[in-house]
């Protein structure tokens, strides 16, 4: 099924609704003799994907970033990683899509939407997921990144990434990145007035 065309404003661009984005949240029905992964392999899988990106993100994050908004400035240094920022999470995105693992373990919950019975542990899952859509992309954006945020709205989907999909990473990108030049300013300065404090002590 083709997927509907998005409204046009007067000016005649076309505009992008996140709520049609957000619509994926909505459980999809497994195809027929499809038999999904016990529920601690799928969390397995989840966990050690997550543990490999978030030790590489704090990195990223915590020493490269801070030490470039801290040289550069808030400015030069925020226009500097936000773009690295949008290029590698952009490059993880396509690689993602391309091996086809949901190890961001997006597709998790619209699995376990439509079991039947579903356990005691997949039930608080599930309700932990029920939360309106702008705060959990808010969520998202501030404590995980624009890939993470992205691939979630997706719902372990690995069709062609379209206009929707860009919309909302793009989106991500600022937020993300606004938040993090701030914090890591702070870091950076934080982090600046122990070493001179400690210096003076030794000195």
């Amino acid at each position: 099924m083709s997927p509907a065309h998005p409204a046009h404003t007067a000016d005649g661009h076309a505009a992008i609704e996140f709520g049609d984005a957000f619509a994926r949240l909505k459980p999809v029905a497994a195809p027929p003799g499809f038999a999904p992964p016990r529920l601690w392999q799928r969390l397995a899988q989840i966990g050690t994907g997550h543990a490999l990106y978030a030790a590489f993100n704090w990195v990223f994050d915590n020493v490269l970033y801070v030490w470039v908004i801290y040289t550069l400035g808030m400015l030069k240094g925020g226009a500097l990683m936000m773009a690295a920022s949008g290029l590698q999470c952009a490059l993880t995105l396509l690689v993602y899509q391309r091996m086809r693992v949901d190890w961001v373990g997006t597709g998790l919950l619209a699995e376990i939407r439509t079991k039947p019975e579903p356990t005691r542990l997949e039930r608080v899952l599930i309700w932990g997921s029920n939360r309106h859509p702008a705060v959990v992309f808010i969520l998202l954006c501030v404590f995980q990144d624009p890939f993470i945020t992205t691939a979630w709205f997706k719902q372990g989907s690995f069709e062609r990434l379209d206009r929707r999909d860009w919309a909302i990473f793009t989106s991500a990108v600022v937020v993300t990145n606004v938040y993090w030049i701030f914090a890591a300013s702070l870091i950076g300065q934080a982090i600046a007035t122990a070493w001179q404090s400690l210096s003076a002590l030794w000195s």
